[in-house]
């Protein structure tokens, strides 16, 4: 994965201790884990245009080295429906960031497809410093919030491994579908937890992969946010 390690090296070379969103993306796509359809534009026009060939609804999403949790400073704006209010929304971001974090570099903004509303769950890859790398799944939404509905697995795991992940949750019946939604994509979820444990075995320099939320359909999935940390271990 030559591309992914440039990625990741160039950003350790700037001295940042995280990926930018669409680096993080990419590095996921190349690791066939699926994410929205996405341009980075540094101007209003330019996001016009991009968000024309994506198709409404997009969400904006600021980039910025300095501004790891986007939505804490107004940097994140969902369901945008057409050119107008793509126009006004996306100046108020950028103001907004601006106001509240002056001192950020903005490399530009992420124009992204907003993806149906679904089951979503959490995956992520934590680099300990006694068990080495170790995959992460989660039941998204309340049972996160409430139930603290987790589990982990040291990496490498196989896909024996990745579905005893899954039904070691109190939520997981919700994935056979429950309340009219179809059964998720069981096949796909596992594809991806065992796709995280590879990206985690592969790439020493990550400590941190945060997907969340991923959105479950009964025909595949979406990892419609990413974050990616470089440098120390952490603990599970």
């Amino acid at each position: 994965m030559k591309e992914c390690e440039s990625t990741i090296q160039k950003a350790l070379r700037e001295e940042r201790s995280s990926l930018l969103i669409d680096e993080a993306y990419r590095i996921c796509n190349l690791h066939h884990i699926p994410t929205p359809k996405f341009r980075v534009v540094i101007r209003l026009q330019e996001a016009v245009e991009r968000a024309n060939e994506i198709g409404y609804p997009v969400a904006l999403k600021i980039l910025s080295p300095q501004i790891l949790h986007k939505s804490d400073v107004g940097g994140v704006i969902l369901n945008v429906g057409d050119e107008n209010e793509l126009r006004t929304e996306y100046e108020k971001l950028v103001a907004e960031v601006n106001r509240r974090e002056p001192s950020a570099k903005v490399a530009g903004v992420l124009v992204e497809k907003m993806m149906v509303p679904s089951t979503e769950v959490i995956v992520g890859g934590i680099r300990d410093s006694q068990f080495g790398p170790a995959v992460m799944f989660g039941m998204g939404g309340m049972f996160t919030e409430v139930y603290d509905d987790v589990a982990f697995r040291v990496a490498p795991i196989d896909r024996v491994d990745a579905l005893n992940l899954i039904h070691g949750l109190k939520g997981s019946k919700v994935l056979e579908g429950i309340r009219g939604k179809p059964p998720a994509d069981l096949d796909s979820v596992i594809n991806v937890l065992t796709n995280v444990s590879d990206l985690m075995i592969e790439h020493d320099a990550i400590n941190q992969l945060d997907l969340n939320p991923v959105i479950l359909y009964s025909d595949g999935l979406c990892a419609v946010d990413s974050r990616i940390i470089l440098g120390q271990t952490g603990d599970i």
